[in-house]
């Protein structure tokens, strides 16, 4: 019995000493720079009392509100990333050795910044157009201004510009109309002066990820039996990022169908005895981004059926009404329109009668 709980608690140090020999120390003094508005590094030094045995990595990860932005794992003892600042992040940094064991994460957290904005989003319409749109914050500064820099890689970004084409809204700045040549990723800046601090909010969009163009504009042809439709691309990415969904009715029939197309055409049969109304709406492809038009202004062709019994049964309705009208007023006034003609032998009888009074007197 004694020999059995002894085996015991052998191997429970045994199991304490490989606990301990996996707990690796910490990198050390995580720092944080920026190298410019959008961009920072952070680096650390080497935890000290390393196994010579041990192929040492850092695992780096990123986190903004709860979200993983970015995940590494590198022999370098720095990291350098452009982000935004849209609530807090979060740099997390831990000793590796031969992919085994880890240290326990130390940490680096940038807290967000004063609101200045609220609801910021941005859409392109065009590849040179793009809107960006917020509401202000109750401390909101009057000197607000906007500012955009392109980047092609996470870790580097185009220098600052300025937004010269503000939207308005009851005396406030409520967006802006930037026109350039959109790659991957844009970084923007919100700032100004709140009780005397200068204060800045930071975005980032991905162009291809909020595509609004303009609706489509819808044209309609006869050919035969079918009607054929037509529109332009959308002025944003390839031809093959582009779907289309038609909606159409025809008479009294709402039917709504949807019919998807890789072309902005389509043929639909055509009734001449039925008025058709036709929209479209353009949606850009999963494999190229995200977004898509409004639809488009209803198009039509044709008559209604409805127009052409509610005109078929008006007119005669009308024509009729207004013989009814003319014969009564006709009969209302004949005797001013109509006056009697006296008759000759009455006139001749009054004469005589006339000359026989003027003899008796």
């Amino acid at each position: 019995m004694i020999l059995t709980h002894l085996g015991y608690l052998l191997v429970l140090l045994w199991i304490r000493e490989v606990t301990v020999e996996k707990v690796l120390p910490q990198p050390l003094d995580l720092s944080l720079t920026w190298y410019n508005e959008f961009c920072v590094k952070l680096s650390w030094n080497a935890p000290r009392d390393l196994d010579a045995s041990c192929e040492v990595k850092y695992m780096f990860d990123v986190t903004r509100n709860g979200r993983l932005l970015a995940s590494e794992r590198k022999m370098k003892t720095e990291f350098e990333r452009c982000l935004s600042l849209e609530g807090d992040v979060h740099f997390s940094v831990q000793t590796e050795c031969n992919k085994s064991s880890r240290s326990q994460p130390v940490v680096y957290t940038i807290a967000a910044p004063t609101e200045l904005v609220k609801n910021f989003y941005c859409f392109i319409n065009s590849t040179v157009d793009m809107n960006c749109m917020w509401i202000a914050a109750d401390q909101a500064p009057e000197n607000l201004h906007l500012y955009y820099s392109y980047a092609e890689t996470r870790t580097t970004v185009s220098n600052l510009s300025r937004c010269s084409d503000y939207l308005h809204r009851e005396g406030k700045k409520t967006g802006c109309h930037i026109r350039g040549h959109f790659g991957a990723l844009v970084f923007l800046q919100v700032n100004g002066t709140v009780n005397g601090s200068s204060l800045r909010n930071t975005f980032e969009v991905s162009p291809l990820y909020n595509v609004k163009p303009a609706a489509p504009m819808v044209n309609i042809t006869k050919e035969g039996t079918e009607l054929n439709l037509s529109w332009d691309y959308p002025e944003i990415g390839a031809t093959y990022c582009w779907d289309y969904i038609l909606n159409y009715s025809k008479c009294k029939e709402h039917l709504n169908k949807l019919i998807e197309s890789k072309q902005p055409k389509a043929n639909i049969p055509y009734d001449p005895r039925c008025q058709y109304r036709v929209q479209v709406k353009a949606v850009y492809s999963k494999d190229c981004g995200l977004g898509g038009s409004d639809w488009s202004k209803v198009a039509v062709y044709g008559e209604d059926e409805w127009s052409n019994i509610v005109i078929a049964i008006a007119i005669p309705s009308s024509v009729f009404l207004l013989v009814i009208l003319f014969f009564c007023c006709l009969m209302k006034h004949r005797e001013k329109m109509f006056p009697k003609i006296p008759q000759p032998s009455l006139i001749f009888k009054d004469i005589l009668n006339s000359s026989k009074e003027q003899k008796m007197l």
